[in-house]
């Protein structure tokens, strides 16, 4: 189950990476800020996987007919693995999926702690460092001297902007483009909000998506910084040798900073940002990068969420071949959702009859009203294919939709499963949306 919602993290991720690229080149083109794009998706990539696992059913996806009650009917989720094949004594079944999921498991968490005992580790060596740092002025303005520190705003409740010892060095020009900058950061709040993204990366730290989105987030906020000095009638030409002159003595990087200094691939694509025209046929490429950001959006929003398995027994031991006991084990296991083997899934058969049986059962009032939900309910699918018993997992929330979703689980007729060739009766886990669109 982790390596599902692992594939589903990344799925939400990726397609976030791509509208904040596409909104980027959008708003780039008009010269606008740019950095909410990739914000937005840092946190959209940790915040709706998270939502998806605490809330089922609060992005139930798109789709269906307008203007007509739909019916959802996932795929058949039974509530055992298949039956593996006999191991020798002693070995690990490495393709059992509890396996792998408990593995997993463990690496996320693993390198959760990793993240934050290296984050607690910067932050103490940083706080060491300020103590020596000393008070100056510069154009007027407090600041903090370092040795081998900054340009740069450091904190996040009390930011100050902390400037390398060689920094009067610098032309007067110069030097007060470097200070503009700094300060602008700190006016925007910058630093709080790469805080923010580092702290939603601490949660997913194998997310590779979320690694780019961060680089592209930090670059984003230089390019906003930079527009924004300029705005200010400052001279681009100027600019520009600041840049480089610094760019030429960066220092190491700080701990969720916003920094004037980048390294010299991070330079030279601010320097083509501020230097290059506004492109012809913009109002095209706008579009189509609009076009590109809204469909990823849609698609996020139909990415089908993985399905919450119930945590069932381990199947039992193989009990005598007897009618009388196999009996009294298939009475007991239709009692309540448990562990049985099979190979060969149920499948749903009556879908149009299903779809029927919902639209009559929806209430009127409610589909009048617009009033939906979603219930998950557990099904046990007879040797005939027959639902001869049933149990809400997860409610809507509205009696009489959990009623009617009852009514049509009733009315479900499914292929049987199989196990080695014969029919088998099994706990599936199946949902029904009710909604009108």
């Amino acid at each position: 189950m982790v390596i599902v919602w692992i594939g589903y993290c990344l799925s939400i991720a990726g397609l976030l990476a791509l509208a904040a690229f596409a909104s980027e080149r959008a708003l780039g083109h008009f010269r606008k800020p740019v950095r909410w794009g990739w914000f937005a998706a840092i946190v959209g990539s940790v915040a709706l996987p998270f939502a998806a696992f605490l809330a089922p059913g609060l992005l139930p996806g798109l789709g269906g007919a307008p203007w007509a009650p739909l019916v959802r009917l996932s795929e058949a989720v039974v509530v055992s693995s298949a039956p593996a094949a006999p191991e020798a004594a002693g070995s690990i079944v490495w393709s059992d999926a509890g396996t792998l999921g408990a593995l997993a498991g463990g690496v996320w968490a693993l390198l959760v702690a990793g993240m934050l005992l290296h984050l607690g580790w910067a932050y103490r060596r940083l706080q060491s460092e300020m103590r020596t740092w000393t008070p100056g002025r510069v154009l007027g303005s407090p600041v903090l001297i370092a040795d081998d520190r900054g340009p740069a705003v450091v904190g996040i409740r009390h930011p100050v902007v902390v400037m390398p010892r060689w920094i009067p060095e610098l032309e007067d020009r110069l030097l007060r483009l470097v200070f503009l900058h700094e300060r602008e950061h700190q006016r925007a709040g910058d630093h709080r909000l790469f805080a923010v993204a580092v702290a939603a990366l601490v949660l997913m730290p194998w997310n590779l998506f979320l690694w780019w989105q961060l680089s592209r987030l930090r670059l984003a906020i230089e390019f906003d910084c930079d527009r924004r000095v300029l705005e200010r009638g400052e001279s681009p030409r100027d600019y520009a040798d600041a840049l480089i002159t610094v760019g030429g003595r960066v220092s190491a990087p700080l701990l969720a900073a916003a920094a004037f200094a980048e390294r010299r691939p991070a330079v030279e694509r601010r320097l083509r940002r501020m230097t290059e025209p506004l492109a012809r046929l913009r109002i095209p490429r706008t579009l189509g990068a609009s076009g590109v950001a809204a469909l990823a959006i849609i698609l996020v929003l139909g990415t089908p969420q993985p399905e919450a398995p119930m945590d069932a027994p381990a199947p039992a031991a193989e009990i005598e071949e007897n009618p009388l006991v196999r009996l009294v084990e298939r009475a007991a296991q239709a009692d309540q959702p448990t562990s049985i083997a099979f190979d060969t899934p149920p499948v749903l058969q009556n879908v149009d009859e299903v779809r029927q049986v919902l639209e009559s059962a929806y209430p009127l009032n409610l589909k009048n009203a617009g009033i939906g939900g979603r219930v998950e309910m557990w099904l046990y699918v007879d040797l005939s294919g027959a639902v001869v018993n049933q149990e809400i997992k997860t409610g809507s929330g509205n009696d009489a939709l959990d009623r009617a979703a009852m009514e049509v689980a009733r009315q479900m007729r499914f292929r049987p499963a199989r196990n080695q060739g014969e029919p088998t009766p099994v706990w599936v886990s199946q949902w029904v949306t009710f909604q009108v669109i």
